[in-house]
């Protein structure tokens, strides 16, 4: 058995690019589900529509990467606001319920044959990266070190998004942490406890749930 390949992959992935994907929704359902009490099993839709809201803007419409992002965001907005209307003035098992089934519609819209002129079919849309990666500072080449007997290296590309992915899961850990330190925060916190307590001082819950969804998914 080559240990010294398993160790490798270990470390890589530990900093991966699906290491910082998952990274980036665990801190979204943190807010929803960890702060607020929202029993959201439907992040992969958020993720889905973003990703395909950057996609189809780039690839199919033409317009700028930048654009794509903005789409793509206003989309998991869109999205949280579609779930949360009928579900948050419910109990939390009603959410649940639609967000899973919400994540499985997304899935099979996207990868339906009918739409696969936008969408790309089960083979995705590819070529809106473009744009990302032509503000890639790091020259062409391998990057990292050995530790030890152990090599550590990615590519210049890999590196650029490990760079961009790391330090936006500082920025979203750094402004949960302190939106969670304001009268804001509380607020959620005391929804996750007992919402009625909430209610009886005066507080709109289902706004400050729409609000956590919303964040949460973006």
């Amino acid at each position: 058995m080559d240990w010294i390949t398993i160790i490798s992959t270990t470390l890589k992935s530990a900093v991966g690019v699906e290491t910082v994907l998952y990274a980036l929704a665990a801190i979204g359902i943190n807010i929803q589900f960890g702060y607020t009490g929202l029993l959201n099993f439907g992040q992969a839709a958020f993720m889905g529509v973003a990703g395909y809201g950057l996609a189809v803007t780039v690839t199919v419409m033409g317009l700028p990467f930048w654009v794509g992002i903005i789409v793509g965001l206003l989309a998991a907005v869109l999205l949280a606001i579609l779930l949360g209307i009928p579900t948050l003035q419910l109990r939390a098992d009603y959410l649940a319920i639609v967000t899973i089934a919400a994540a499985e519609i997304v899935r099979l819209v996207f990868r339906s044959v009918a739409f696969k002129s936008v969408f790309g079919g089960s083979d995705g849309q590819r070529g809106f990266s473009d744009g990302f990666y032509a503000l890639n500072p790091y020259p062409e080449g391998q990057y990292g070190f050995n530790l030890g007997s152990i090599p550590l290296f990615f590519n210049h590309r890999v590196l650029w998004v490990l760079t961009v992915g790391w330090v936006l899961i500082a920025l979203c850990c750094g402004l949960v942490y302190l939106l969670m330190k304001s009268p804001w925060g509380r607020v959620l916190k005391a929804i996750r406890e007992d919402e009625d307590a909430v209610r009886s001082l005066g507080k709109n819950v289902f706004s400050y749930k729409m609000q956590s969804l919303i964040l949460g998914g973006v």
